[in-house]
């Protein structure tokens, strides 16, 4: 568009007679070079323009850099959080997995149930109690309460009242698992049959 105005002007110059026929053509090819080539501030400003958009790419490349950093550290935060979860879950679990062994006190006899279950299915655990009626100084022999071959006894607990102790557990084997309980009434020497605690909360017949 530029040079078809140096055009037109030259073309109105010749026929206006400003311009002699001699100088007519110097004139002409001088205008002419001079609307081609470049000024030295378009020079300069496409420079410019140049070295902005160089700059830029390069801020551009390492923007995209320190997002891929920022990236990589997250992820390596999130293994890292993971791991530590895991192995404080782990932790956890062993300590979920350490056999309690429940007390109760009633008129200085001191009651202690426990179980022996290593958290495997089938392995045949079984529910232990021992007693002691002078304060905790000495404790007579373990007695096994749940001695049954088909299934585990997991998870005893014990609350007595004068001479009443009872002795809760659970029963677990592949299929099923269910609450059962034994009771003394003579501060633990003697416990009367295994029982069965139904779901409806009654008393079924004791396991034979």
């Amino acid at each position: 568009m530029y040079k078809l105005l140096v055009i037109v002007a030259i073309a109105l110059a010749i026929v206006s007679g400003q311009i002699g026929p001699i100088a007519q053509s110097s004139y002409a090819t001088t205008t002419l070079r001079q609307s081609q080539e470049p000024s030295e501030a378009e020079e300069s400003g496409t420079e410019s323009e140049r070295q902005s958009q160089a700059r830029e790419e390069l801020s551009n490349a390492v923007g995209q850099q320190e997002n891929a950093n920022d990236a990589e550290s997250k992820d390596e935060q999130i293994i890292n959080g993971e791991q530590n979860d895991n192995e404080n879950s782990d932790d956890n679990e062993e300590q979920v997995n350490i056999d309690k062994a429940p007390v109760a006190i009633s008129d200085g006899n001191v009651f202690v149930v426990w179980f022996t279950d290593q958290n495997t299915l089938n392995s045949n655990s079984e529910v232990l109690f021992r007693s002691s009626t002078d304060g905790g100084t000495t404790f007579v022999d373990k007695v096994n309460l749940s001695n049954t071959t088909d299934a585990d006894s997991i998870n005893a607990e014990i609350a007595a009242d004068g001479d009443t102790v009872i002795v809760t557990w659970w029963e677990r084997n592949a299929t099923s698992i269910e609450p059962v309980t034994r009771t003394s009434i003579d501060s633990g020497q003697t416990f009367g049959p295994l029982l069965r605690l139904a779901t409806n909360g009654t008393v079924e017949a004791p396991l034979e």
